[in-house]
């Protein structure tokens, strides 16, 4: 009779904790709704209508005349030689900047921890300035650090005699790379600011373990440093690529896309063909490219940095 009795205690027990588990879900669903509601009708509906209307041959303000060309766009793309430059464009900027900016952030970071307290704050402060300026802003500036005549880095480069090898954002060969210099003067101290905290976070004891192994300040960061900065790397790397692949003010602010197309970008292409050629059923599937690449390229990383969250 005990047994029947404390089974059926238990049994109330569970049919309780059940019923009030399915009301906290009840209630988590329902507090989450606001900010899902949000995120579906800013981003769900618009890549929605963007995906339906690269189906279609229009013009701004007259949507309504748009003829039905199916995946003509998509094609139309590939078969673009100029399309097809911004793409490689997009590509080329995008490992070149994320190389250059994580090699200074984390060499910065790096050679700050190892100032003492003070001075390394009060350096830190100061890389992390040009955060403060828009990418509009820091294009204009390096705009005219650029300008052959009066700018700065031609006088710099003149001192050592090599003003004259130096192409700047008139030259097919150097503009691209001349942006890549301006965004990582713009992009580095974030990544600086992100390794840091990372590097706060691995115990001073590992470096003493190495020092008494004998091992050299390369083969601590390689063997310590750069395996445990690795979560931290993924997120710079997602943030940062993402970011670049889009890259749109910082080289509209510098070149628009020139010269000879030497700079453009998929986003910059996309918006010369919507808001130049106003052909925007071609700048929607642009866009909608540019989103698959995006997806192509960081997908697995994302996929990965949530994995390792659950881990």
């Amino acid at each position: 009779m005990n047994t029947s009795h404390n089974g059926a205690i238990d049994m109330k027990k569970l049919s309780r904790s059940s019923l009030s588990s399915g009301k906290a879900s009840y209630l988590a669903g329902f507090l989450i709704l606001p900010a899902a509601a949000v995120v579906f009708i800013a981003m769900i509906v618009p890549l929605f209508y963007a995906l339906v209307m690269s189906l279609y041959d229009y013009k701004l303000g007259q949507e309504a005349a748009g003829t039905f060309v199916f995946l003509d766009n998509y094609i139309r793309f590939f078969k673009d030689e100029v399309a097809l430059q911004s793409l490689w464009n997009t590509l080329l900027f995008t490992a070149m900047a994320l190389t250059l900016e994580l090699a200074l952030g984390i060499g910065i970071s790096i050679f700050l921890l190892g100032l003492p307290m003070k001075i390394a704050n009060f350096f830190r402060a100061l890389f992390t300035m040009p955060l403060l300026i828009s990418h509009v802003i820091v294009g204009l500036i390096w705009r005219y650090m650029y300008d052959p005549t009066y700018g700065i880095v031609y006088y710099v480069l003149g001192l050592f005699g090599l003003d004259s090898h130096f192409g700047g954002l008139q030259t097919t060969g150097w503009a691209l790379f001349s942006i890549v210099i301006a965004d990582a003067w713009h992009a580095t101290p974030f990544i600086m600011l992100v390794v840091s905290a990372g590097l706060t976070s691995i115990p001073n004891d590992l470096y003493e373990a190495a020092k008494i192994d004998g091992a050299g300040p390369f083969r601590t960061m390689v063997n310590i440093t750069l395996p445990l900065l690795s979560k931290v790397i993924v997120v710079v790397l997602l943030i940062r690529g993402t970011d670049a692949f889009r890259v749109f003010d910082i080289i509209f602010a510098l070149t628009g896309g020139g010269p000879a197309n030497s700079t453009s970008s998929l986003s910059i292409y996309a918006f010369k063909q919507a808001y130049e050629n106003n052909e925007m059923g071609y700048a929607m599937a642009v866009s909608v490219l540019t989103l698959v690449g995006l997806i192509l390229l960081f997908g697995s990383l994302m996929k990965n940095s949530a994995a390792g969250k659950e881990d």
